[in-house]
């Protein structure tokens, strides 16, 4: 595609997942946003996240919350009613003209047709095999970086990359908003955060203070346990575990505040999930458990400050399947508890030095 064949002035783009999602979709998004300089950028995502992008990113113009849409966003008990339907959002981004629509959600099955449904000039996405295909396609293949995956389906429409680093720009509210939940007074301290979106992603929290242990005996470190209330039972464990002290701010914290405490951390240790993520952007220490898999989709690409402890699990603990199964067995809970100290004693000391 020539991306000067037509002036594009108006740009939607469809990635509705996980915090992590998104930071990993910032290299291509800030290369989108200086290639087409004139143009306006609708980011369409989750109601809870469109708070936290809104003017963050000056490379996203627009955010809007996509409604109720089958394997694209179906609202859990604890989300608001949503605020239109999903033929009153259709309708009001279509008599918006976009003059570009970019599927970053997926192999397409479900996001394809969603993106056809906003009635833009022109379509771009990743497409599996048995997807409906937009205008322009890029064949999706699993085992790819995200970074690479989403850069290599912008520079179809001729888009230089900006380079691999993710983004994640600290504001002054989300130092105020820390503040009004804990303040870290100087001292050095270490993040845990044992919960993650999906429960296969779960290292067990008994191993995670086990690791609260190590860190405040040999590091001297106050330990800070972090997640959403819905994974207050893993806090929890954490907190019940470990025979250190160790802060609590489970429920405490919105996501500018997580990462505020993030940039200030000395560690961070934690599943494959959003403060992962938010640690590899802001350049802070640390130790991710992975499932081998996920290393190659979403893993960091540098190695003196971001460290992944894999577990190798290939099928369900539970019911032995190869795939996706319901069951909420860990896939991580293999990870070495050992291996893990070892990157934090090789991490605390090269910090410290």
């Amino acid at each position: 595609m020539e991306k000067r064949e037509h002036p594009l002035r108006k740009i939607a783009v469809l990635r509705a997942n996980g915090l992590g999602d998104f930071l990993l979709a910032t290299p291509a998004l800030r290369a989108l946003g200086k290639a087409f300089p004139e143009a306006e950028i609708t980011y369409l995502t989750h109601p809870w996240l469109c708070s936290f992008i809104a003017g963050r990113y000056p490379y996203l113009h627009r955010v809007e919350a996509i409604p109720p849409f089958p394997r694209i966003h179906e609202p859990g008990p604890d989300d608001p009613p949503p605020r239109e339907t999903a033929g009153a959002f259709f309708a009001r981004l279509r008599a918006e003209q976009y003059d570009l629509a970019i599927q970053m959600h997926g192999g397409g099955a479900d996001s394809n047709p969603f993106v056809a449904q906003l009635g833009a000039r022109h379509t771009l996405g990743l497409t599996s095999t048995g997807a409906p295909p937009l205008e322009w396609n890029l064949r999706y293949c699993y085992y790819q970086h995200e970074i690479i995956r989403y850069l290599e389906l912008v520079s179809l429409l001729g888009v230089p990359w900006d380079g691999l680093e993710t983004d994640l720009p600290i504001l002054p509210d989300d130092e105020r908003s820390l503040a009004r939940a804990w303040r870290p007074e100087g001292k050095r301290y270490a993040i845990l955060h044992p919960g993650a979106g999906d429960p296969r992603r779960r290292w067990p929290p008994e191993h995670f203070a086990r690791v609260a242990e190590h860190i405040h005996r040999r590091a001297g470190y106050t330990v800070v346990v972090t997640g959403r209330e819905s994974e207050r039972e893993a806090t929890a464990r954490v907190l019940a575990e470990s025979a250190v002290p160790v802060v609590d701010l489970t429920g405490r914290l919105d996501l500018g505040a997580m990462a505020a405490l993030v940039r200030g951390a000395s560690l961070v240790v934690c599943n494959d999930t959003g403060p992962a993520h938010m640690a590899y952007a802001l350049n802070r220490p640390s130790v991710v458990i992975f499932w081998c898999g996920n290393l190659i989709t979403a893993g960091p690409f540098r190695r003196e400050r971001f460290r992944p402890v894999l577990s190798w699990t290939l099928r369900c603990p539970s019911c032995g399947a190869e795939g996706r199964c319901a069951c909420a067995a860990s896939w991580v809970a293999g990870a070495s508890v050992d291996e893990v100290l070892w990157h934090v004693e090789d991490l605390v000391g090269n910090e410290s030095s």
